[in-house]
């Protein structure tokens, strides 16, 4: 595990070693001459329906939609009742412009608990224009487990309550090939926060670790807001946003937050998100995929509150950190490394299924625990099924396992990466 900083200068090599050409694939046949099929092409044959059969490829303007509806169990949340929808659409000529995706999540809990989360990706007629929306309105309960790596493996966190309203909007304009500069406006606002293990009152006072973060800090414990603007790079030369099967993708965004915008603090912050996918065979339709994805968040100026922190779970699509439970890992400064294993399990692409391995460190201030000190590695395995084989949209299940050797279950709407 010392070696992760090692495997990751060696991934961030091959990703812009081995950055892939921009080509649409063709996602409904593969090498064998064996059609694909997706979830409806056997709803269809079951139902042994006569009407019109879908158009195999993507008709420019036409909306498609997936739907998973949503019913589990946790013991931060209860019982959770809820669905998400996956948008897809061709806004150009299929030559020049990527699919564009859109998922829209809400749920309810047992525990009164709300979220509802919106995350579009557009890119309009011939890749011109890319526009990056993260949206979400939570009132939430999560506990929390300090900064930096720790092995508390009897440690059921702090508990929390909070509310949490997100506005991350981008715009990237072509500039060369695959080749994007763009400016956004991120406001992250955390209110009624209450730390249900703090109490002051105690002779011997009971404090937690947001507490004493946000004490040390000078950020109000109840409530706190970061809002900036970000300037942002962007290369993407993936085959398919929603379903990579080859190309890569680079983000660097330096986002600076203003206190005359609304901000408890100045302060500004450095993240970078690169990805990469490998065929290994002749054509993607029908063989396997190598995956690579890496992201990190660092600290460049002032403070940021302890809730706006990196923390694992808490990327744009929830998706990082399989095998830990979301805010399990935040730092100060926080980076992430992924592999990801790809297969078929059918010929037709109706089944595949998944490998992964992930390792995270984080820094903590307050122990002078830095990057590389400790690491925590998640690993794990999952089952997909195609929902749409024209967008290559699936719904996956996940079982991750963390180095604490606890196992989770993720259910997926769109690939992870």
């Amino acid at each position: 595990m010392q070696y992760l900083h090692k495997i990751y200068f060696l991934v961030i090599f091959l990703f812009f070693h081995s950055l892939g050409l921009f080509g649409q694939t063709d996602a409904v046949s593969s090498s064998k001459g064996i059609p694909q099929k997706d979830l409806i092409d056997y709803l269809r044959q079951y139902t042994k329906s006569k009407g019109k059969a879908p158009d195999t490829n993507l008709q420019v303007g036409k909306l498609y939609k997936t739907y998973l509806p949503v019913v589990g169990y946790g013991p931060a949340v209860g019982f959770v009742f809820g669905g998400g929808i996956s948008f897809s659409s061709l806004l150009g000529d299929a030559k020049n412009t990527h699919i564009s995706s859109a998922l829209l999540n809400a749920s309810v809990t047992t525990k009164e608990q709300f979220y509802m989360n919106l995350r579009t990706n557009l890119y309009l007629p011939n890749d011109k224009w890319i526009m990056q929306g993260d949206f979400r309105i939570m009132l939430y309960a999560q506990p929390t487990y300090g900064l930096g790596i720790q092995k508390n493996e009897f440690d059921s966190g702090q508990n929390m309550r909070f509310n949490y309203f997100r506005f991350y909007e981008k715009a990237y304009r072509n500039v060369a090939k695959h080749f994007y500069v763009g400016m956004g406006i991120q406001l992250d606002k955390h209110f009624k926060i209450r730390d249900e293990q703090l109490d002051l009152d105690l002779p011997e006072l009971r404090v937690t670790d947001h507490y004493a973060y946000s004490q040390a800090k000078g950020f109000n414990p109840e409530k706190y807001t970061t809002f900036g603007l970000s300037l942002d790079f962007l290369y993407d030369s993936r085959d398919n946003s929603i379903n990579p099967y080859k190309g890569g993708y680079a983000q660097l965004s330096y986002r600076q937050n203003l206190s005359f915008l609304g901000s408890s603090q100045n302060s500004s912050s450095l993240f970078y998100d690169l990805r990469k996918y490998f065929v290994l065979g002749n054509r993607a339709a029908d063989k396997s995929i190598l995956a690579f994805w890496s992201w990190g968040q660092f600290n460049t100026s002032g403070n940021i509150p302890y809730l706006a922190l990196p923390s694992i779970g808490w990327d744009t699509y929830n998706r990082s950190g399989r095998g830990y439970v979301q805010g399990r890992l935040r730092g100060t400064n926080m980076m992430y490394l992924e592999s990801e294993y790809r297969f078929p399990l059918t010929a037709n692409g109706f089944l595949g299924a998944v490998i992964f391995v992930n390792g995270t460190t984080a820094s903590n201030d307050f122990q002078k625990q830095s990057l590389f000190n400790s690491t925590a590695i998640g690993y794990g395995a999952g089952f997909r099924v195609k929902m749409d084989k024209r967008s290559r949209t699936s719904i996956g299940v996940d079982v991750g396992m963390e180095n604490w050797n606890t196992r989770r279950i993720y259910f997926n709407l769109q690939e992870c990466f």
